[in-house]
């Protein structure tokens, strides 16, 4: 599919004078049937970012959510806004609205979960429709629905849901992908992979019938992977053949220069402002 524009507007790390970072993550995608944004980050950032690079959201189509930390639904009250539209669709799995936290480094546990009530958002004009499969947005861009976990790939053990009133170890049962079809192959926009950058391009493959995958980009929650992970990432990307990967947000700074020191030509750093078209 020609005409396939991806941009960061939200991530940790910014180069680009004018523009802000903040801890979170959102990527605008916009192909010739319309404009989809995938997550928010924690909403400080958005609104100066997209002003700042002349970018205009009235005329965005959907907004979709990865899962339902603060750091990706943070700026959706923000979005709804500055489209200025009655109703705007967001695409999520109902969990997203699951209490969360986190423990500290001092053991305290801080609220880590979406910052809204799914009525304070629709009072601003939010329609929600929760997926529990693959759904299409909007022609050539999809959500993965949740991924099946055939690999223990990342940590949860300081992640929690509150359930009944206790802390529950958080199963991430909401944490979804982004699926963009190009001209050149298949893109995947992760946001951060809490199901496994492997497993979530196994359900890719299951979905889409696609084994190849010319460009993986966002955050892989890969920041305390140890080398023996990354590796086997990394194998798990060379059998993909992939063309370009543009990591950011939770992949972490050590992660990041292993991947771009083994696939140099190939790899770039996703921060606020990256723009790649296909």
């Amino acid at each position: 599919m020609p005409g396939v524009k991806i941009t960061t507007l939200v991530d940790d790390c910014c180069f680009t004078g004018g523009l802000l970072g903040e801890h979170g993550l959102s990527i605008l995608v916009e192909n010739k049937y319309g404009a989809v944004l995938f997550d928010t980050g924690q909403g400080m950032a958005l609104e100066h970012n997209i002003k700042a690079m002349g970018l205009d959201l009235s005329d965005l189509d959907a907004a979709a959510v990865s899962h339902g930390h603060n750091d990706h639904t943070g700026g959706l009250m923000k979005v709804l806004k500055m489209r200025g539209k009655d109703g705007m669709t967001i695409y999520a799995h109902r969990g997203i609205f699951n209490p969360r936290q986190k423990l500290g480094k001092d053991g305290r546990p801080a609220d880590t979960g979406i910052p809204f009530t799914q009525a304070e958002l629709e009072k601003e004009g939010a329609v929600f429709k929760f997926n529990n499969g693959p759904t299409e947005i909007i022609t050539g861009i999809m959500l993965t629905g949740p991924i099946e976990r055939l690999f223990k790939e990342t940590s949860t053990k300081s992640h929690f849901i509150v359930k009944n009133g206790e802390l529950v170890e958080d199963p991430f049962e909401d944490d979804q992908a982004l699926v963009v079809e190009t001209s050149q192959g298949i893109v995947i926009i992760f946001g951060c992979a809490h199901a496994g950058v492997i497993n979530t391009m196994n359900h890719v493959e299951k979905i889409t019938g696609e084994k190849r995958f010319y460009a993986l980009l966002g955050g892989t929650h890969l920041l305390e992977a140890d080398r023996n992970q990354l590796e086997n990432t990394l194998k798990e990307i060379e059998k993909r053949d992939v063309s370009i990967i543009a990591f950011s947000h939770c992949t972490g700074f050590h992660s990041c220069a292993f991947f771009a020191e083994y696939f140099r030509g190939k790899y770039y750093q996703s921060d606020v402002g990256f723009s790649i078209e296909f």
